[in-house]
């Protein structure tokens, strides 16, 4: 078990790890989003490629219960296989536990209900005020409005959640305030909105007006460096977690943009769903024996993208995204280093 000491009183210690490379069924193909209710069902968003018929969002457990999937039809690659999404990208639940998916390529907003329904779509093509262009993070705020991020406009929207537009601020640039392709969004306890600010290599906070508060990283080198960030989610504590998607991280910032420790994946065991693989596949068994830096390379991220915050359990779920699995860290609050002299 690894565990990151990053500060007096705060560690994250890994868990586990859940999924396995898999164009259906018991596993993950791309996951680029995860929501996660307080009772440990994931829901993921798996890209699988663009316009692949196996781009999907899958429904398990954090305990390795596959429940099912949805939003694909038909087997992966035949002829009869389609998908309801073309990039699916962004992925939030509200306090029904309805799914709501965003697809970048289609620019609308889908929702299902928690047993993969579909109750309605919504969203308009444009750069107008109340459209969608590149929509990709979703995330909904206290007072259950779901907040979405426009990579293509640079512009960031708050809508109800059937898609009745409210407001939005953000302009294109480099400067304080602006942007230059947001992707993952998040909103804390006191409603401010996280934006990853991909082609910035930085996240900004800003107030629901749209006022800039904080910076998050920079681009180049140094302490807290980001390049491309692609996810954010944030804790109870202020913490905020920041997918580092080129440099294939998860960078910790603390409340005051602080950077506190780096993450880099710690996934050393084979998961029940990957030893399902193994077990079928003999010479899979053999090809791995034959890796000399297997335990290395099996417990780094590969190209992470999104993220999430479990707050009810404390817990930081990130998507490692080329390596099709969610790897799960929990915060201790009152870790103290041990002593030297023992």
């Amino acid at each position: 078990m690894a565990l990151h000491t990053v500060a007096a009183g705060r560690a994250w210690v890994y868990s586990h790890h859940v999924g396995r490379q898999a164009l259906v069924g018991q596993g993950f193909s791309q996951p680029v989003g995860v929501a996660v209710t307080k009772d440990g069902t994931l829901y993921v968003a798996n890209r699988s490629g663009e316009q692949n018929p196996s781009t999907r969002i899958t429904k398990a457990t954090v305990k390795h219960e596959y429940i099912n999937e949805f939003g694909r039809s038909g087997e992966a690659y035949s002829d009869n296989a389609g998908s309801h999404f073309t990039w699916l990208t962004g992925i939030a639940l509200d306090e029904n536990e309805n799914v709501y998916g965003s697809d970048e390529w289609q620019s609308r907003i889908s929702i299902f209900d928690k047993d993969g329904n579909l109750l309605k779509v919504w969203g308009e093509r444009g750069d107008g005020e109340s459209q969608l262009n590149g929509p990709a993070g979703l995330a909904f705020d206290p007072q259950g409005n779901l907040w979405v991020s426009n990579a293509f406009s640079s512009r960031i929207q708050q809508f109800t959640k059937d898609g009745k537009y409210l407001g939005g601020f953000g302009k294109h640039g480099n400067g304080e305030g602006e942007l230059d392709m947001p992707y993952g969004i998040a909103v804390d306890a006191q409603g401010d909105v996280y934006v990853a600010d991909w082609n910035n290599h930085r996240v900004q906070k800003f107030n629901p007006q749209g006022k800039h508060l904080l910076t998050f990283g920079h681009g180049g080198g140094g302490a807290g460096a980001l390049k491309h960030p692609t996810g954010v989610c944030v804790d109870n504590d202020g913490d905020v977690y920041v997918v580092d998607w080129m440099h294939e991280r998860v960078v910790i910032f603390s409340p005051q943009a602080k950077p506190l420790a780096y993450l880099y994946g710690d996934a050393v065991e084979v998961s029940p769903w990957g030893m399902m693989s193994l077990d079928a596949n003999p010479d899979m068994v053999r090809r791995r024996s034959q890796v000399e830096d297997l335990v290395d390379q099996q417990r780094k991220f590969r190209m992470p993208t999104g993220c999430a915050f479990d707050r009810d359990n404390n817990q930081l779920l990130i998507c490692d995204t080329a390596r099709g699995r969610i790897q799960i860290y929990t915060k201790e609050k009152q870790y103290a280093d041990p002593q030297r002299n023992l």
